[in-house]
């Protein structure tokens, strides 16, 4: 795993010399995915790396955790309590019963934040979407999938657990729950209704209950949507 994540370096350098840009942005969160990114990049001394916490409400353990992981880092590191502007958004928008919909938008405001920095900046942001979730659709659109670059996205979270113990990360953000944190006592296999263990041997093609394989074909084919540029109407012709 030490030589994929050289690769992944590599490979970000590269990346960020091709579009002329000076490094990256990214959010932590506090959970693995986002503490997996900041170690890859940490390092990476020929890079401009700028780490944002960006909390809406969030829980108090969170920021713990993604402050005791850049605790002696000489990173820039941001703390920008968008908690306000959820409220004024939710305020001037009609109101809805959809609760989803507003749990979405904090993702969607945090990558708003991120890239008005990342331009100021002259960085690419990155984002630390992993394999089991992009392809069961399981982000935000526009949200944690508005990004530059996805380093992960061919990496299930099994393996991104194996690189978070490489890369030395804490052992309480290694036994935490998987969460996106949209709202309290949340957790990702309760919300997606299938273990990461199972949701991983369905996209490895081993053989699961029939049940989870449906359950994540399902995820699958109706967040197909989520994993493409926007549609173009062709003219005929064209």
């Amino acid at each position: 795993m030490k030589d994929t994540i050289k690769e992944i370096q590599e490979f970000l350098l590269s990346y960020c010399d091709h579009a002329h840009m000076k490094g990256y942005v990214l959010g932590i969160s506090g959970g693995l995915d986002s503490s997996v990114l900041f170690k890859t990049l940490e390092p990476l001394k020929d890079l401009q790396v700028i780490a944002m916490m960006l909390p809406i409400h969030s829980l108090e353990q969170d920021e713990k955790d993604a402050l005791e992981l850049v605790k002696g880092s000489n990173r820039t590191i941001l703390k920008v309590d968008l908690s306000p502007v959820y409220d004024a958004m939710v305020k001037a928008l009609p109101p809805s019963d959809h609760e989803m919909s507003y749990h979405n938008l904090k993702p969607r405001l945090r990558m708003a934040a991120l890239y008005q920095v990342a331009q100021a900046n002259h960085c690419l942001v990155a984002g630390a979407t992993n394999k089991s979730e992009f392809l069961t659709g399981y982000f935000t659109k526009h949200g944690d999938s508005g990004v530059d670059v996805m380093p992960f996205a061919e990496f299930d979270k099994e393996e991104m657990v194996e690189m978070a113990k490489v890369l030395q990360v804490s052992k309480t953000i290694l036994e935490k729950a998987p969460s996106a944190g949209l709202y309290e006592g949340q957790t990702d296999e309760d919300e997606m209704q299938v273990s990461y263990a199972d949701l991983n041997q369905v996209l490895r093609g081993e053989k699961v209950d029939e049940r989870v394989y449906n359950r994540v074909k399902s995820m699958v084919d109706i967040t197909e949507h989520k994993r493409h540029m926007p549609i173009v109407f062709r003219r005929k012709g064209s």
